[in-house]
């Protein structure tokens, strides 16, 4: 019997699913969260109390292969049919049934999925969160901003197609109930319900955080700037190719360093998740991305922290952002792109009550914006209009 106020997260918005679960427990609410296979333990807040996919055979043979999607399926009917609600962090599918093999597809067409077919025969809501822009908007439209820049940048561009993302979107409008929007992209593809979906523990992310020994960094009166570009520390462009900005990031702190001024480039890798917040309070200034045009999980986790974070905003999207959200004025970021991270970084470094004043508007911001317990409460009512 399927449970009342019951909920799995599938596949967790990094710590932003955990947060939600504890909070919704607090509310009697039935939440777990479901790992599917090779998720990287590394991005994993929480390894505790999360539902895995069991390993069932070599999917090396095409009959083994075959069997290990049947066995997969009646696992997931026996553990999942019971939630009220499903939350979808990415495009599904969450186990690889292959449907195309057992002819499903040329019955049903190729949006079919069979884990989506079960569900809502079953009875349960599903409900849609991006990943990013592919699961947002088609390439098509993307390759539209500034000129092609956005696409020309990112490192996936050879690996984003939109056959399969129109797929993806066939797959959405055909069974789910609703899709989760966070106010910056309004999708042509998709209808969205834009909410306050971010959430991080207030607590465990705030300023003047303790930095337990094993993670304190060397003294230094330097000021960090600290910015993760997938491309390592050198943040050198792949084939030319940095939706982040990094390069420029990097040429800004190194004219700033031969002028004269005390900073230090600042970068983190090979972290988990749960210790990340860690080394971002040991950053004195947060440099998110200058190309895309949003802001993500950096500028969620910098803001709690107390931290001023630079970052690129698309004009279109904070006018959409501030029309969903009337309630807000204004948004903390320091605004920069390409062109202006050394004007916004020598400003940061040089007005020290500027860093500071920007820093406690992030964190007022992170208060209103990010509270899990405020944004759980919504996101229950959001569901019981389902």
């Amino acid at each position: 019997m399927r449970k009342k106020k019951s909920i799995l997260f599938v596949r967790p918005d990094y710590h932003c699913s955990f947060f939600y679960r504890d909070e919704l427990r607090k509310l009697g609410w039935t939440a777990d969260i479901y790992l599917d296979p090779g998720y990287p333990e590394n991005l994993l807040y929480c390894k505790d109390g999360v539902l895995r996919a069991p390993n069932i055979a070599c999917m090396n043979f095409r009959l083994i292969s075959l069997l290990n999607g049947l066995l997969a399926l009646l696992w997931w009917m026996t553990k999942f049919w019971r939630y009220e609600f499903h939350i979808y962090y990415g495009r599904p599918p969450a186990f690889n049934f292959r449907e195309e093999a057992f002819g499903l597809t040329r019955l049903f067409g190729k949006d079919f999925l069979v884990e989506l077919w079960m569900a809502k025969l079953l009875g349960v809501k599903l409900i849609f969160l991006p990943t990013g822009c592919h699961d947002e908007e088609s390439k098509e439209n993307y390759t539209k901003l500034d000129n092609g820049n956005v696409c020309g940048n990112c490192g996936a561009w050879n690996k984003c197609e939109d056959a399969q993302n129109n797929l993806n979107f066939s797959r959405i409008k055909r069974f789910f109930d609703m899709q989760i929007g966070v106010g910056s992209i309004d999708s042509t593809k998709i209808s969205m319900k834009h909410i306050k979906y971010k959430a991080i523990d207030l607590d465990l992310w705030r300023p003047n955080l303790r930095i337990p020994f094993e993670h304190q960094l060397p003294v230094s009166t330097k000021i960090r700037i600290l910015h993760s570009s997938y491309l390592g520390e050198s943040g050198r462009s792949w084939q030319g190719r940095n939706i982040k900005g990094s390069p420029f990031v990097l040429a800004a702190i190194d004219r700033l360093k031969q002028e004269g001024h005390p900073v230090e480039y600042f970068f983190i890798e090979n972290k988990p998740s749960n210790q990340m917040r860690f080394y971002q309070a040991q950053a004195d200034i947060v440099v998110e991305q200058l190309i895309f045009g949003w802001w993500g999980s950096t500028f969620v986790e910098a803001a709690a922290l107390g931290k001023p974070v630079v970052c690129y905003l698309r004009p279109s999207w904070k006018t959409f952002f501030f029309k969903t959200f009337p309630e807000y004025d204004s948004l903390p970021v320091v605004e920069a792109d390409t062109n202006t991270v050394y004007d916004a970084l020598k400003k940061l470094v040089t007005d020290a009550d500027y860093r500071r004043q920007k820093g406690m508007e992030s964190r007022r911001f992170a208060e209103v914006h990010f509270d899990p317990e405020k944004n759980t409460k919504a996101l229950v009512e959001t569901l019981e209009t389902l």
